[in-house]
């Protein structure tokens, strides 16, 4: 499926010079991709976001601060960007945090930088990368922070809504879900919306991690 833009634009937030420049050949090698921009500050991240880029690739920690404030101000400025973490595993609270602030994926360093571009063009068609070390870290962190205490859902999720949810949180794509469902990629869009809405959050990162808190859906490590 094309999108609307015909090269989707991405900014690219990375202090360390040979992986920002790593990155930047990969995107501009790939096919409907192009460099919206490269920084490697806080600051000059945030300048960069007035460019209006499709997808951000975002280092945590930055000379200047961390990685997380910028990730919050692209998702308070624009709900559609799609925001990539490309960083050092620190713990499993920096991980919750930039999920939480609204990140869309989380890659670890040290990765094949081709993996960048394969992430990218899973969060252009809705999907959540996130590398397996990242994963197993958050599971364990929603243990710590959930011994005992479930979110209670003001509107619960229908059965369809949970089945949708729980084949996203498996890395599953909008196409792969309607045909597993029998229903439209546009009808999965609808479900999706309404989970968001039902759980307060703007990315499927958040919702699996809202859902999983709430005992709705099990992951497995």
């Amino acid at each position: 499926m094309s999108h609307a833009n015909p090269r989707a634009r991405v900014a690219i937030v990375e202090d360390d010079a040979i992986l920002r420049e790593e990155l930047a050949r990969v995107v501009d090698g790939a096919d409907g991709l192009e460099i919206a921009g490269l920084a490697e500050t806080l600051g000059a991240g945030r300048a960069l976001l007035a460019s209006d880029p499709d997808v951000l690739l975002i280092d945590l920690a930055l000379p200047d601060g961390n990685g997380v404030d910028l990730i919050r101000q692209a998702r308070a400025e624009n709900a559609g960007i799609k925001i990539i973490v490309v960083s050092i595993f620190g713990d499993g609270r920096s991980v919750v945090r930039a999920i939480e602030a609204g990140a869309d994926g989380y890659l670890l360093k040290g990765a094949d930088p081709r993996e960048a571009e394969a992430a990218i063009r899973s969060v252009l068609d809705g999907g959540a990368p996130i590398s397996p070390t990242v994963a197993s870290h958050i599971l364990a962190r929603m243990r710590e922070r959930g011994a005992g205490a479930r979110t209670e859902l003001d509107a619960p999720l229908t059965e369809k809504e949970v089945a949708i949810l729980s084949d996203l949180a498996k890395g599953f794509r909008y196409k792969e879900v309607a045909r597993l469902h029998g229903i439209s990629p546009h009808t999965v869009a609808d479900h999706v919306k309404s989970i968001y809405r039902k759980l307060a959050v703007n990315s499927r990162s958040e919702a699996v991690f809202e859902a999983v808190q709430a005992g709705l859906i099990r992951l497995k490590d």
